[in-house]
């Protein structure tokens, strides 16, 4: 399971990078990021706007998150593999490199919609709204793992 985590964890960097150059060369100079009750752009940015505050806000958590595992790393045994041998330090290490997997979902279907709401070609977005809901499901499922691994260690 740890494996499999940091091996998603370091493919989700490379898709959200993939993901955000391709919807940025598609976008129009002009995002709508606020709308009013007609679905008309009521505050608008530029789309380098939007391309730098996605890669900071991703730099941002996903560097915090490696900041503190990279300050406890020296305490703790990083070489067991099973969860019941772990303690709670550990577990929460570990639990960490997926929620930063779980943050990198959410950062790629949002930058996906974003880029499908924006597109010259006018897809029908209702079809669409379920990627705005996968990330939550995901990040809910992940603190519940949380949870159990808590209450499964007593």
């Amino acid at each position: 399971m740890i494996k499999i985590t940091k091996l998603l964890y370091t493919l989700s960097i490379f898709v959200f990078l993939a993901i955000l150059l391709y919807v940025y060369a598609f976008l129009p100079d002009q995002i709508g990021v606020f709308f009013d009750t007609t679905g008309n752009a009521s505050i608008s940015m530029h789309r380098a706007d939007f391309f730098y505050s996605a890669l900071g806000l991703f730099i941002l958590t996903n560097g915090s998150i490696l900041l503190y595992r990279r300050m406890n790393r020296g305490y703790l045994n990083l070489g067991k593999t099973s969860f019941e041998d772990m303690t709670v330090s550990e577990i929460i290490y570990h639990w960490l490199n997926g929620l930063s997997f779980v943050i990198n979902v959410i950062y790629i279907f949002s930058i996906m919609f974003v880029g499908m709401y924006h597109n010259s070609e006018h897809f029908d977005i209702t079809n669409y709204v379920a990627l705005i809901y996968i990330g939550p499901v995901l990040l809910a499922g992940w603190i519940f793992w949380f949870i159990y691994l808590q209450f499964s260690k007593r």
